[in-house]
Order: C-alpha cells, then structure tokens, then sequence
C-alpha cells in the first residue's frame, strides 16, 4: 500500500557496516569457518583465546574432534591451540626478544614450525635456523612501486646472502631472512600498504592468480 510497511511485519534486521570489519576464512583440519574480527590487525600481548570465542574447533563436530586427536601431528597441534593465536603471539614474542626476556630457541616448537604460518612466517630450521621466509598475499600478483620498496627496505638489514626477495610461480611475493624479532614491524609495514601475509600458509587458501590483462585487455 504506497510502500508503507505492514504493521505486522517483523523488524528488519540492522546489520554493522561491511567496511566496519573484515572477513577472515579459517580452515582447520575438514572445516572451514567465517570468523568477524575489527578492521585493524591485533597488536599487543596475547591474551588467550576466551571460552566463547568461536575458533576453528567451534565449526568441528564431536566425531570430527575425536578423529582429529587420532590424526597426524599436525592436526594434534591445532587441537592443543587454535592457530589463529599467532594473530597476537607474533608480536608477543617479538617483543619479548627485542626486549632480551626471550631467545627464538625459547619459543614453543609447535608455534615456531607450524602456527605461526598463519601469519605467513615459514621457519627456515634447517637452512637458516632463526630466520622466517615470509610469504604475501598478493592477488593477481599486482602490487606498487611503494610495495616494491618497502620488500627491499624490510630484508636488505639480513645482507645479499639472506635477505632475498622471491617472486613465485603463483604471482606472489616472499621476504626470505626475516628473524621474529622484526616480524610484527614488517606485517605492520605491509598493513599499512593495504597488503597482508596473514593466512598465506597451512590451511589456508592460496594466493589468487588472474590474467596479467586483467583491466587492460578488452
């Protein structure tokens, strides 16, 4: 009638803004879930994950958590601690070795070899042990010159023979030599670049390749 609601229409729903949070898919083990977090990347020491939080474990049911405690390593691993942990922890432990509380040797194994790939940090134990490859999120492999300059500012302090600067066969980027003591600084340099290296490894979706036309090519 003229547009005008039914008074016995339910309220519509209100939802917050899209461009007031961001979208984080999560995969662990046979799932995969849709987690909300704010719009600036966590800083800070890690507080622990709350009891009602939703993690990767939350979208799991019962059977699948049981097969997972018989599964591989790996697997054991996520059960005993969420990955996404490293979401905080990376700037936990940096800052605990730059302040001399901690040495890389110190940090739990199962975050130095396998959770921290959440946030992209690949362990180089046996090439380079202390030292993280790095690796982007660099959709359809298009960055600046700004970005550029910024990979080479971040691992040109590790020298020639560690700080080197891969360009992969899926139109991405990786900063090799990288310690954990200057792994917050460099994921901060790249936010504040529009770009990431959150959820680049593990279980988690690789990164996006498109045609070099893309926009150019009618």
């Amino acid at each position: 009638k003229g547009g005008e609601p039914d008074p016995a229409d339910p309220p519509p729903k209100r939802y917050a803004p899209l461009s007031n949070r961001k979208m984080l898919f999560l995969c662990s083990g046979s799932a995969a879930s849709l987690l909300h977090a704010t719009s600036s990347p966590p800083r800070g020491r890690a507080v622990g994950m709350s009891a009602t939080k939703a993690t990767g474990l939350s979208f799991l049911s019962p059977d699948a958590v049981e097969r997972a405690k018989a599964g591989n390593p790996i697997e054991k691993v996520k059960l005993a601690k969420d990955g996404t942990t490293a979401f905080t922890s990376v700037y936990e432990y940096a800052a605990a070795i730059r302040a001399g509380s901690l040495t890389w040797e110190e940090v739990e194994k199962a975050d130095l070899d396998t959770r921290l790939k959440w946030v992209g940090l690949l362990h180089r134990g046996k090439r380079t042990p202390g030292r993280f490859m790095m690796r982007l999120r660099t959709p359809n492999g298009i960055i600046s010159s700004e970005l550029m300059r910024f990979y080479a500012d971040s691992v040109e302090p590790y020298g020639p023979d560690l700080g080197v600067v891969d360009i992969t066969t899926r139109q991405n980027f990786q900063l090799r030599g990288i310690p954990l003591e200057d792994a917050g600084d460099v994921t901060d340099g790249l936010h504040a670049r529009n770009q990431t290296a959150f959820q680049s490894a593990l279980d988690n979706v690789r990164n996006l390749v498109g045609s070099p036309l893309a926009g150019i090519d009618d």
